[in-house]
């Protein structure tokens, strides 16, 4: 009789869930830079333009986690190994 392996790989998560909190993490970001941006304007006088920028800023850092999350391959920064940086050549 022959014992299985255990497996050293991590517990998979359903993609599903990840994507769930990947979108709630968009979401927030541009919730809480587009209030910031609003805080912002009504301390300086700028209205409308921190506002924008908040959103903007929000969006972009929502977008890329979300990538980053959902689709590495398409990450466009690279990914070092989990054990660290590739040995020099």
């Amino acid at each position: 009789m022959s014992n299985p392996k255990p497996s050293t790989n991590k517990p998979r998560v359903p993609v599903n869930t990840k994507a769930v909190g990947a979108g709630m993490t968009l979401a927030a970001s541009v919730g809480l830079f587009a209030y910031g941006g609003l805080w912002l304007d009504g301390q300086l006088g700028t209205r409308p333009w921190f506002l924008l920028l908040g959103v903007v800023c929000g969006i972009t850092g929502g977008l890329l986690h979300l990538v980053r999350v959902l689709a590495p391959e398409l990450w466009p920064f690279g990914k070092l190994p989990r054990n660290g940086p590739p040995p020099p050549n």
